[in-house]
C-alpha cells in the first residue's frame, strides 16, 4: 500500500473503541450516517475474525477500513479502477475489475470488497479471477448493498439476494463462512425517509433527528434475521479443490502499477 504512513481515517472511524461511519459531513452526509454505522460494524467484524497474510483490497477508494486491518495482515495491495470516482494516494495499481485481475494466481489469503459488486456489469467474470488470485483456503469478504438507493450512475447495476450470493460461491468453487444481512426494516425506514428529507432541499434539517432515531430504535447492531436489511455480507472461502481456471482471454485490460 503506497503512502501509508499518512492513512487518515475517510467514510469510518474509530469512536469509543469501535468503528462507525464518519461525522465529518464532507465523508459521510448526515442523511447517510445510519447506513455507513451498520456497514462499518460489520465488515470490521469479519475483517477482525478472518482478515490474514497478504490481502487485496480491491476497489478500495480511500482505503476506509485499513485502520481497522492493518495490524491483522501481513501486506496490503490496493486496486482500483482507472479514473476512479475516489482516487487515492494510496492507490498501488489501477485495473478494470471487468476484466482480467494483473495479478499472479494464488497471490492472495484475504480479497476485501466492499460495495463493489453492484458496480460490475458481468459478475460472473470478475467471480472467476476472484476465485484465480486466492490461495486455495484463501478468503474472500465480500459487502453489497440491497435497500438502498442508485448511486454512482450510470454504473449501479445489481442488487443482491443472500440466495444469488451464496450461487455465486457454488458456481466458482467457495465454501460459505457466513452470508449475513446487515440492518433490517427500521433501518432501512430511517435511512430513506431521512435521505428523502435531506435532499428535499427544505427539511434538511429534520433529517438529523431521523438518524438519531434510527439509531436508538437500531440500539446500534447487526440484525441477522431480517428479510428487509440494508445489505448483505458475505466471507468466503475458496476451496482447496477448486479448478485454477485460466485468465480471463480476450478482454484486455492494462493494469498501470501507481
Amino acid at each position: 500500500m503506497r503512502n501509508r504512513e499518512n492513512w487518515a481515517p475517510t467514510k469510518f472511524e474509530q469512536h469509543g473503541g469501535r468503528w462507525r461511519g464518519s461525522r465529518d459531513p464532507n465523508q459521510v452526509m448526515v442523511s447517510s450516517r445510519l447506513m455507513a454505522d451498520r456497514i462499518a460494524a460489520a465488515y470490521v467484524r469479519a475483517l477482525e475474525n478472518h482478515a490474514r497474510g497478504d490481502l487485496l483490497d480491491l476497489g478500495c477508494g480511500h482505503v476506509p477500513l485499513y485502520g481497522s486491518y492493518r495490524h491483522l495482515v501481513k501486506s496490503v495491495i490496493c486496486a482500483d479502477w482507472p479514473q476512479t470516482m475516489h482516487y487515492s494516494p494510496h492507490l498501488d495499481v489501477e485495473v478494470d475489475l471487468n476484466g482480467h485481475l494483473p495479478f499472479d494466481t494464488a497471490s492472495f489469503d484475504t480479497v476485501l470488497l466492499t460495495d463493489v459488486l453492484e458496480h460490475l456489469p458481468y459478475p460472473d467474470k470478475f467471480w472467476v479471477e476472484l476465485c484465480r488470485v486466492l490461495k486455495p483456503g484463501g478468503t474472500a469478504i465480500v459487502g453489497v448493498p440491497f435497500m438502498y438507493w442508485l448511486h454512482e450512475q450510470p454504473h449501479d447495476h445489481h442488487r443482491y439476494t443472500e440466495h444469488r450470493l451464496r450461487l455465486f460461491c457454488q458456481d466458482h468453487g467457495f465454501d460459505v463462512l457466513e452470508c449475513s444481512p446487515y440492518g433490517g426494516p427500521t433501518d432501512v425506514a430511517a435511512d430513506v425517509l431521512g435521505k428523502l428529507l435531506y435532499h428535499s432541499g427544505v427539511l434538511k434539517w429534520v433529517a438529523r433527528p431521523v438518524m438519531w432515531f434510527g439509531e436508538l430504535i437500531g440500539r446500534r447492531r447487526i440484525d441477522m434475521t431480517s428479510p428487509l436489511p440494508l445489505g448483505y455480507l458475505l466471507v468466503a472461502r475458496r476451496t482447496v479443490k477448486s479448478h485454477l481456471v485460466e485468465p480471463i482471454q480476450n478482454q484486455p485490460s492494462p493494469a498501470r502499477e501507481l
